[in-house]
């Protein structure tokens, strides 16, 4: 721990109980530059991950960092005075006795001494303001009461922890999910939350290192994974080239090793096929319009070039026998500008979409048991993909004449004048062949009575010897 007025200087550190974690001064390789940094102790020692002044590093090594009777964590230039990096005090309340302690989770947290409550809601902690690593027990996403937002910014480079192009967070708007952004343009999007996984990461699902969890709720939206066996090593890292890797550590290689990457394949692009296409890396070219849709530019989706997207092969016209084509296995599109409802049923869910004109799908917004919640799209449906086994099951509205329904009902109707027709031909073929038979029985016995006349005035049917005329 550090106490008030306390100061670590270059070459101290502060070691969490279990020395797991290391608090300290640091330089990366081939830097001139110096950072106040947390790090693994017992294993990989120099795996930095979290970075106080990653943007405003020290350029010698006269840095001390002192915890203020105000519970303000202050990193300064020993020489000039200046200070270079401070942790802020988000508390409102008196700080009498503030305590610094680097717990074995990782966390650097400030608190108030004999105040074992407030360890749990500390007056600062690093844990709110991450760097490229997402530890176990970390939140990811949004504090809504103090509007403190967490995310993952990427190094610039392997020996620059300065903040790079990339950035992972949770995106409020409408329904809330994860996005991996270069700059300010989408580079991947792990789909919303289903009650089981993002819906855009197939590979996320029940493994025996950790388990992992959603919240939305009016107070936090955050993403979180917690360890099953304490003794196992494991962080999520967005890497300069903006790459997120969850890393495994394997104790007998003494290094770290990939353990899952949500991006795997060319699908798992931001909008690759565009709107109302869907990407499927089994096919050749990969996308494809929905059923009910075709290329907006046949010649550009010809070559290749999906820019334009798909359109309606009959556009809607909000009438009443307006419905709605079931699309499996899919990844569910961007949630941006949806709406959700986490009570509603699924038929309450399609009759609100079908009583807005402007709602475009609808979906469960929890798969898990038998389905529950609303979630609703409106306008074009963007950044779909198709899996071959798993996936969500989406909703899309569909003018009458392309609805699925109706197709099976043309087909039932011809399967059920089928079913009829057959019988009664069948029916008619028996009689007329007991017609035929009845006639046949007729003429035998009618030729048998007139040829029993014929012996009995003397007629011979079979004499032609002409011994009548004689």
């Amino acid at each position: 721990t550090i106490s008030a007025n306390q100061t670590v200087r270059y070459n101290e550190t502060i070691v969490s109980s279990q020395e797991t974690f290391e608090l300290g001064f640091f330089s990366p390789p081939n830097s001139r530059y110096h950072y106040v940094g947390i790090w693994y102790k017992k294993i990989s020692n120099g795996t930095v991950v979290w970075v106080a002044n990653r943007n405003t590093p020290l350029t010698d090594t006269s840095g001390e960092l002192t915890l203020t009777l105000q519970g303000v964590l202050n990193l300064r230039n020993a020489t000039t005075g200046n200070l270079i990096w401070s942790s802020a005090n988000s508390s409102a309340k008196l700080v009498r006795n503030p305590v610094g302690k680097l717990l074995d989770t990782g966390n650097f947290i400030i608190y108030e001494e004999g105040d074992k409550t407030n360890q749990e809601n500390p007056i600062w902690q690093s844990f709110d303001f991450l760097t490229d690593t997402l530890l176990p027990g970390m939140k990811q996403g949004w504090n809504l009461v103090t509007g403190t937002e967490r995310r993952l910014i990427s190094w610039r480079s392997s020996d620059n922890p300065a903040s790079g192009d990339f950035t992972v967070g949770v995106d409020p708007g409408g329904y809330p999910q994860v996005i991996l952004r270069d700059v300010k343009e989408i580079k991947f999007r792990a789909g919303p939350w289903n009650g089981l996984r993002f819906s855009g990461d197939s590979d996320l699902g029940p493994n025996p290192i950790y388990n992992f969890t959603f919240v939305v709720n009016q107070r936090e939206i955050y993403y979180q994974y917690n360890l099953k066996n304490s003794s196992v090593f494991t962080r999520m890292v967005l890497q300069p080239s903006g790459n997120i890797e969850r890393l495994l550590w394997v104790d007998s290689t003494q290094d770290w090793t990939l353990y899952l990457a949500p991006e795997s394949d060319h699908c798992d692009s931001y909008a690759v096929c565009k709107a109302f296409g869907s990407c499927n890396i089994e096919n050749s070219p990969v996308c494809e319009c929905l059923k009910g849709f075709e290329p907006t530019s046949p010649e550009q989706w010809g070559i290749a070039d999906w820019s334009q997207g798909c359109r309606r092969k009959i556009p809607l016209d909000c009438g009443p026998d307006e419905g709605f084509n079931k699309y499996i296995n899919m990844k569910l599109p961007d949630t941006r500008g949806s709406w959700y409802n986490p009570t509603m049923t699924l038929v309450e869910c399609e009759k609100m979409c079908k009583r807005n004109c402007s709602c475009t799908a609808y979906t469960n917004l929890n798969a898990s048991g038998t389905g529950s919640g609303c979630l609703l799209w409106f306008g074009d449906l963007i950044d779909i993909r198709t899996f071959s086994e798993t996936g969500d099951t989406l909703y899309i509205r569909m003018p009458p004449s392309e609805l699925d329904s109706i197709e099976n009902s043309k087909k039932s109707s011809a399967s059920s004048r089928v079913r009829v027709i057959l019988p009664v031909a069948f029916l008619a073929l028996v009689m007329l062949v007991l017609i035929c038979l009845f006639h046949r029985y007729k003429n035998t016995k009618k030729q048998q009575q007139q040829g029993t006349r014929g012996n009995e005035s003397g007629h011979d049917p079979e004499n032609t010897s002409g011994d009548e005329d004689l």
